[in-house]
C-alpha cells in the first residue's frame, strides 16, 4: 500500500466528482439510481464518495446517475427486497472461505426478496451448481478449481462489479490496550487488560439494527453480539482457527453427517439460568424450525437459510450436556468456523420466553459483557459479566456510541472526546492517527471485498450487455485514489486475495468508453 497522498479537502472532492467531465458531452440514453448507504464500512468507509466516482465514469457512456443516500436499517431492508437498480454494498467474511463470499452473495439461493445477500438476484444455474458442489466435497484442491470456474463466469456476466479489496483498521487510545484486529471478528474487548476497571467508548458509524444474534446480518449489530453472547467454538486470537468455548470438544462420523458436541459445564447465562445441551440445541432450531416458539414470524433468518441448508435438525444427545447435529449432506469443511460465527450464539431459552421479540433490545447471553440499556441512535452500554466462565474482563464497561462522519470519529478520537476505539476509518485520517502519541493505528489485510451490485431482475439490467457496459466504465484506480486515499486494491472478483480459491487469473479490464458506448447501444438500440 502507498502511502496517504494528502490534498486540500475542496480539492479532494472536486477531483472525486470529476471523473469523465473532461470527456466530450454524450446525449442521455439511460437514467438510472444509484443507493448507497449512510454507513461507513471496513469495505467502504466513504460510500458518498464511491457513488461520486461511479456518476461521473457512467456520464461519459451516456448513463446519467442520481445518486439516493438511505439511512443504514431501511437501505439494508431495502436492498435485500430488490427495490433498487444499483447499489453500494460489501461484504465481510464471517467465515474464511470462498463459499462466504461466493455462496452468499451470488447463489440463486440467497436471491430471495426479503433476506437476499444475493442483492444482484443472480440466478445462474451454472454457478449455482458449482457452489452447492464446492461444499460438500471436503478435497480442497478440487473446491478450489469449482471456485475459479464460477468466478469466471461470474466474471463474464456481470452481475455485480468487485470494487475493491481494503486493509482492515482500527484506531484505538493508548490508555486502553492491547487491542488487536482479529481475521474474522470484531475487536474481542474481554481480552482489553487496562484500564482495570475502565470504561470504554466504541465510537462507531451507525447504530444496532438488532442484537438477537440469530437473526442479524449487518456489522453494527454484529460488533454488541460478539461481546454478549458466546458460541459453541470461537477464533484463537489473532487468526482463523477454531478453538473450544461453550464446546469443550466434538466428533463427527466419517461421512460427517452427524456431529456432537460435548457442553461446558457451570456456566449460567446473564440471567442466572443454566447453560446445557437443549439451550444450545434450541439456539440453531429457532432458526431452521418456523414452527419453534423462539422462531419469531417476522424475523428473515438469512444466515439460517444461506448457510445452515444442510443440517436436517439439532437435538440434545444421549445425557444433557450433550447436543448433535444431524444433517441430510456431509457437512461443509469450514463447519466448525460457522459454529464460531456471531450467528452461531447460544441465546437464553428463558429470556427468549419472556421477552418474546423484545429479546432483540435487551439480548441475555453467557458472554464477557451483559447488556445494560440501549438509547436508539445514541449509546447501547453493556456491563462486565463478573461470573463470566472465562474470567471477568477488565473492562467494568462498554459504550457503543453513533457518528456518522468517519471524520468526526477521527476528530474525537484524537481528542480524548468521547471516543477510545473507532473503525471504518476516513482514508484521510489515517496519517494524522498513525503520528499521533496518544493513538495506536491497527491494520491488516482484509476478508472483505466492496461491490457494486446490480439488480439482475429489473431492465435493462436484465440485459448482460448493459452491465458490461457499466463495468468497462467505471475505472477501479480512480476510485481507489480519490474515494480511499490510495488505501485500497482495485478488485476483480468477489473473492478477496487473502482467502483460498481467490482466482489470481481475473484482471479487471482497463476503462473502455467507446466499447461502453457501443454495447450499451446494441442492447438499449439507441
Amino acid at each position: 500500500m502507498g502511502r496517504l497522498v494528502w490534498l486540500p479537502l475542496a480539492l479532494l472532492f472536486l477531483a472525486a466528482g470529476a471523473c469523465g467531465r473532461d470527456e466530450e458531452s454524450v446525449p442521455v440514453v439511460l437514467k438510472v439510481v444509484l443507493h448507497h448507504g449512510n454507513n461507513s464500512r471496513p469495505y467502504m468507509p466513504l460510500p458518498e464518495e464511491v457513488a461520486k466516482q461511479i456518476k461521473g465514469a457512467l456520464a461519459p457512456v451516456g448513463i446519467e446517475v442520481e445518486i439516493r443516500k438511505v439511512e443504514w436499517t431501511p437501505y439494508l431492508d431495502m436492498v435485500q427486497n430488490g427495490e433498487h437498480e444499483m447499489a453500494l454494498l460489501g461484504w465481510s467474511a464471517d467465515v474464511p472461505d470462498a463459499d462466504n463470499f461466493l455462496h452468499v452473495l451470488l447463489h440463486k439461493d440467497n436471491a430471495r426478496p426479503g433476506s437476499a445477500n444475493n442483492i444482484s438476484f443472480y440466478t445462474s444455474d451454472e454457478v449455482s451448481a458449482k457452489l452447492s458442489e464446492a461444499r460438500r466435497i471436503g478435497d480442497q484442491a478440487r473446491r478450489e478449481v469449482l471456485y475459479r470456474e464460477a468466478q469466471e463466469i461470474i466474471f463474464r456476466d456481470v452481475p455485480m462489479v468487485p470494487l475493491v479489496f481494503t486493509e482492515r483498521i482500527i484506531a484505538h487510545r493508548n490508555t486502553f490496550a492491547p487491542i488487536g484486529l482479529e481475521p474474522v471478528t470484531h475487536p474481542v474487548l474481554r481480552r482489553i487488560a487496562q484500564p482495570k476497571d475502565g470504561t470504554l467508548i466504541y465510537l462507531r458509524g451507525n447504530d444496532s439494527k438488532s442484537l438477537d444474534p440469530g437473526d442479524v446480518t449487518d456489522g453494527e449489530s454484529s460488533k454488541v453480539v460478539e461481546q454478549v453472547f458466546d458460541q459453541l467454538l470461537r477464533f484463537k486470537p489473532g487468526t482463523v482457527e477454531v478453538e473450544p468455548s461453550l464446546a469443550t470438544g466434538w466428533t463427527h462420523d466419517d461421512d460427517r453427517k452427524t456431529w456432537r458436541f460435548t457442553i461446558r459445564t457451570g456456566v449460567t447465562f446473564h440471567d442466572g439460568t443454566a447453560l446445557d445441551a437443549a439451550a444450545v440445541a434450541g439456539a440453531f432450531e429457532r432458526q431452521r424450525d418456523p414452527a419453534h416458539p423462539h422462531h419469531f414470524d417476522d424475523g428473515v433468518w438469512a444466515y439460517w437459510k444461506d448457510l445452515f441448508g444442510f443440517v436436517e435438525r439439532v437435538e440434545v444427545g444421549g445425557h444433557a450436556m450433550e447436543v448433535v447435529f444431524r444433517c441430510s449432506e456431509a457437512a461443509p469443511p469450514f463447519f466448525l468456523q460457522m459454529l464460531a460465527a456471531f450467528n452461531a450464539s447460544i441465546p437464553s431459552p428463558a429470556a427468549l420466553t419472556k421477552l418474546g421479540k423484545e429479546f432483540r433490545r435487551k439480548p441475555v447471553g453467557t458472554g464477557p459483557f451483559a447488556y445494560a440499556d440501549w438509547r436508539s441512535g445514541e449509546e447501547i452500554k453493556l456491563v462486565r459479566n463478573e461470573a463470566y466462565w472465562d474470567g471477568a474482563p477488565a473492562l467494568a464497561s462498554v459504550l457503543f456510541r453513533v457518528s456518522e462522519n468517519p471524520t468526526i470519529r477521527s476528530t474525537r478520537l484524537l481528542a480524548g472526546e468521547q471516543a477510545d476505539l473507532i473503525d471504518n476509518i476516513d482514508p484521510q485520517t489515517v496519517a494524522e492517527i498513525d503520528a499521533h502519541p496518544d493513538a495506536t493505528l491497527v491494520r491488516s489485510p482484509g476478508l472483505n471485498v466492496g461491490y457494486l451490485a446490480m439488480n439482475t431482475q429489473k431492465a435493462p439490467f436484465n440485459d448482460p450487455r448493459v452491465r458490461q457496459a457499466i463495468a468497462l466504465a467505471l475505472s477501479k484506480p480512480r476510485i481507489v485514489k480519490f474515494a480511499y486515499q490510495g488505501l485500497a486494491v482495485p478488485a476483480a472478483t468477489p473473492v478477496p486475495p487473502t482467502i483460498a480459491g481467490h482466482h489470481e487469473g481475473l484482471v479487471s479490464p482497463e476503462r473502455d468508453v467507446a466499447k461502453a458506448r457501443a454495447l450499451l447501444k446494441a442492447a438499449l438500440g439507441k
